[in-house]
């Protein structure tokens, strides 16, 4: 299975008191993206290159999770001969800027819970560009690890990927790519230690 991240994400964190530090199992966690055009859609995998949570009890600390955004794939299309053009593109400076820019960043900076859910806030790090988000996240705790489940919106313009957007190019018509992707994680945790 291929992986993702949102994530997107590495967990660092400095705080005083008790708490457990849960490093990302990587290899069990999955990443799945998605961009809507007008005529249609294309989503695919990215890996997460690290990251790792601070909890105390029920209670997030802290944590950063980092992404590694050439590992990105296109799983819609299946066997077209267009899915490498469209990976290349993705990859290039109208979108991620792989080259200059190979990794994502998100910084967690709450987690309040409410209704059932965690509303997660953070710093969001794109092409060296950094946004707060904020996104609702499904979190189980068990003495292995926590697992969070949940789906990231981010609007890809406040990161510089303005091709086709509608917001800058009204007149674009039938050929708009919406400005908001969508990130679906489903991340697994499973070493730990304590922080004194």
């Amino acid at each position: 299975m291929k992986k993702f991240i949102f994530g997107i994400f590495c967990f660092s964190f400095l705080i005083a008191g008790n708490g457990k530090m849960f490093t990302v199992d990587v290899e069990n966690t999955s990443l799945r993206w998605e961009g809507v055009k007008v005529t249609g859609s294309h989503w695919g995998y990215v890996t997460m290159q690290d990251g790792s949570v601070n909890i105390e009890g029920r209670t997030i600390l802290s944590g950063d999770f980092t992404v590694t955004l050439n590992s990105m794939t296109e799983d819609g299309m299946g066997e077209s001969p267009w899915k490498a053009k469209l990976l290349n593109h993705l990859k290039s400076d109208d979108f991620f800027d792989v080259a200059n820019h190979p990794t994502a960043h998100l910084k967690l900076t709450s987690a309040v819970y409410n209704n059932g859910a965690f509303s997660i806030s953070g710093d969001l790090t794109i092409r060296g560009m950094t946004h707060p988000i904020e996104f609702p996240a499904v979190i189980q705790f068990s003495d292995k690890g926590p697992k969070a489940t949940g789906q990231i919106k981010i609007d890809r313009t406040l990161y510089g990927m303005k091709y086709k957007s509608g917001k800058f190019f009204p007149e674009i018509g039938d050929k708009m790519i919406y400005d908001e992707f969508t990130l679906d994680f489903e991340v697994k945790s499973f070493t730990s230690k304590s922080i004194n």
